[in-house]
């Protein structure tokens, strides 16, 4: 744990040494045992995830209507369930199935020793939106991993700090940064802007506010770095980039490091259903799973395990949501599975996430593939601002770029034969311009590439 401006205590008759009571004590102790957690060997961490999925396997059958039935009809054994191995015995967990499902998928009977029960709703990005409710301890969780977060790279809490969400309704300004930080430090300002916020107008803000820490989606950030090409980068505090929520990729690292290569960006993979899910590793090569929390598998098309090196479907169980059990579930995002980590953590390392099955372009013959779309050739046609790419059929694409002007004949042309060249197919290509940013989702996350195709 950090050192750096710890909060005096929150007990109103003891203020040093800090005595912390509470919420704030609760996540002090996981925080410290996950600093300790962390350099286990991956043996050891999937024993003990072992021990801790036999207690939620036996609660879950005993108190999930759902589960007791899904896990009959396996023929599953729930004293038998004490390696990885068994339990891909396991049917896989859609969207669909917590659908559904309805109220059966939820326990009854969860202990008082797991907190406040909430409830969420998914921001449905798939068009598949789901309830889950969430216990106190999942929540700790999330928090303890959080501030983690903060720690691997020695983020200073004392900085100024940006935030642009989906889910901050109106702008704000705090002395602090709220939950989980001020349960343990003394922070500095906050400034917080809704993600719908017209560039310009973020642009105006982030320089009247100064941050030295921003946290932000990439597609945002993306939009930002065009703003301060052409413009100029007004900020000359700012030191650490954090991305969350979409895929960061390799041009978008690229173009802050050509910006600001003093600048640090950092990534990190959650969702409603599961919480923290992997950070970016301190030394920047790849993500770490979380764990402690979750046992988290790569499949292939067949759904055998991948090696070390290969893409494959992400499905995950959450060892610690007692309320909302999520048992092997296929998240449909992709991920690439890493080799254990030079740092020393024994926690399970992906060299990459790549973002959801809808984003594989489909070909003819059935082939799916990432979509390479050659975006850094782009601005040699077109001073493109944004795009986007809607696959359609199995033949068709849609494209539609967002430009200051409209585009020649000539430029539709030139940008068809690229996008062709790059996919490896020619799709038939309808390439379209305007002049307005293109929409993003009601969650506020933005996807370059789409696949209509089942």
């Amino acid at each position: 744990m950090s050192h750096q401006n710890i909060k005096v205590s929150n007990s109103q008759s003891h203020v040093w040494p800090a005595v912390r009571l509470g919420l704030a004590a609760e996540i002090s102790a996981l925080v410290v045992e996950l600093d300790r957690t962390q350099w286990l060997s991956r043996e050891q961490i999937e024993s003990r995830q072992m021990g801790q999925l036999v207690k939620l396997l036996r609660f879950v059958v005993a108190h999930s209507p759902y589960y007791a039935k899904r896990f009959a009809s396996a023929g599953a054994d729930m004293d038998d369930l004490r390696s990885i191995e068994a339990l891909r015995t396991l049917p896989l967990l859609s969207r669909h199935d917590i659908q559904s499902a309805g109220g059966d998928f939820f326990c009854t009977g969860v202990p008082a020793d797991q907190g406040k029960v909430s409830e969420t709703q998914t921001s449905g990005s798939t068009g598949e939106p789901v309830r889950v409710r969430r216990s106190g301890i999942a929540q700790l969780f999330w928090h303890a991993f959080t501030l983690r977060n903060h720690f691997w790279y020695d983020l200073p809490f004392a900085a100024r700090y940006t935030m642009i969400r989906a889910n901050i309704r109106e702008y704000q300004e705090h002395p602090d940064w709220g939950a989980p930080f001020v349960f343990l430090y003394e922070t500095g300002p906050a400034q917080l802007i809704p993600i719908n916020t017209p560039l310009d107008r973020q642009i105006e803000l982030l320089q009247e506010f100064q941050p030295e820490t921003l946290l932000i989606y990439p597609n945002n950030l993306g939009g930002l770095l065009d703003r301060w090409r052409e413009e100029g980068f007004g900020l000359s505090k700012l030191r650490r980039i954090k991305t969350m929520g979409e895929t960061l990729t390799e041009e978008l690292r690229r173009r802050v490091a050509e910006l600001a290569g003093e600048i640090a960006l950092f990534d990190c993979y959650s969702s409603e259903e599961c919480g923290a899910i992997a950070l970016q590793c301190p030394l920047g090569e790849g993500y770490h799973v979380m764990s402690e929390a979750l046992i988290l598998e790569v499949l292939d098309d067949d759904d055998n395990p991948c090696a070390p090196g290969q893409i494959g479907r992400i499905v995950i169980t959450d060892l610690h949501n007692l309320a909302s059990p999520i048992i092997r579930y296929d998240i449909r995002d992709y991920a690439q599975l890493g080799e254990p980590c030079a740092c020393g953590r024994g926690l399970l390392k992906l060299d990459r996430i790549l973002g959801r099955q809808r984003n594989l372009v489909v070909k003819p013959n059935g082939d799916r593939h990432w979509p390479q779309v050659g975006f850094r050739h782009f601005r040699a046609i077109a001073p493109i601002r944004q795009y986007q790419m809607i696959q359609e059929t199995v033949q068709q694409i849609t494209v539609r770029f967002v430009t200051d002007e409209p585009l020649s004949d000539d430029q539709r042309s030139e940008f068809a034969r690229l996008i062709q060249g790059k996919l490896g197919y020619e799709f038939d290509m309808e390439i379209l311009d305007q002049r307005d940013d293109l929409p993003h989702q009601p969650n506020g996350k933005f996807e370059e590439f789409i696949s209509r195709v089942s």
